[in-house]
């Protein structure tokens, strides 16, 4: 048992001692705008329309991609929320939620580029099956954040996609909209 709790307090100081190491460390603004258009090429060469930046949404897969950097954690609900319930917090408004991707890559001794972070992200998206969906969705807009922090030796970047369709809100009264739990089937508004 004392070797139990030794290993637990050990860890516990070397989890404080990263914690204090952590920094964050700056992303070029240019990033968003390369994940978007690397998401519009993609689409373009399977004849799908481009996707516009809804920046509502991009402000709030921005502060995601912030917070899973600064916490070093990972998931689609590591805040305890979902991605649909981060949208309406924050008031996005949008006819349906068409998925969103996240991605983690790390580096030791040296911070990799954000173009490289993006390539590896996109490589990943395009062969997993969930991801690549999201890719080819029938969204209309896109919401993308990138944040890098060093947490002890190593240098994090986390990006972030959310895709919604906004089809329904031309004309028509705006409304928070409920997610499609199956992106494949068409729906009215």
């Amino acid at each position: 048992m004392n070797r139990v709790l030794l290993t637990l307090g050990v860890a516990g100081a070397l989890q404080a001692t990263a914690g204090a190491e952590a920094q964050q460390f700056v992303v070029p603004a240019s990033a968003k705008a390369e994940i978007i258009d690397a998401t519009n090429t993609y689409r373009k060469a399977r004849g799908l329309p481009p996707l516009r930046e809804s920046e509502s949404a991009s402000r709030v897969a921005q502060a995601y991609a912030h917070y899973l950097a600064r916490t070093n954690k990972t998931g689609h609900t590591a805040d305890g929320r979902d991605p649909v319930q981060r949208l309406r917090v924050a008031s996005v408004k949008f006819c349906k939620f068409r998925g969103e991707n996240w991605h983690e890559s790390w580096t030791r001794r040296g911070k990799a580029s954000p173009g490289a972070a993006i390539a590896s992200a996109m490589r990943f998206w395009k062969k997993s099956p969930g991801h690549e969906r999201a890719l080819r969705s029938a969204s209309t807009d896109i919401g993308v954040g990138i944040a890098g922090w060093k947490h002890g030796d190593r240098w994090y970047y986390q990006e972030v996609q959310m895709f919604i369709d906004n089809s329904c809100l031309k004309g028509a009264d705006v409304t928070i909209g409920l997610p499609d739990r199956n992106p494949q089937r068409a729906q009215t508004p």
